[in-house]
């Protein structure tokens, strides 16, 4: 049985990512990652737009709290 711990980019998404981030020479404890939605959709869907605009908030906040130097978004 999986736990998830809300983890973004696990499993065969995240070693991809991170195998990414070794080339350019980039520590994925130096990298903070954020979803737009705070819990996935049933059946692994994709967000739909209500679901998005939802946790929107959250997504800022975390923005500011983090203040990162650069915010790079991904689709």
């Amino acid at each position: 049985m999986r736990i998830d711990f809300g983890e973004p980019f696990v499993g065969r998404a995240g070693k991809l990512m991170d195998m990414a981030f070794q080339t350019v020479g980039i520590k994925r404890e130096d990298v903070y990652i954020a979803n737009i939605v705070k819990c996935r959709p049933p059946a692994n869907r994709n967000p739909e737009e209500d679901e998005a605009f939802a946790c929107m908030d959250y997504l800022r906040n975390q923005v500011i709290l983090v203040q990162p130097e650069i915010v790079v978004l991904l689709r």
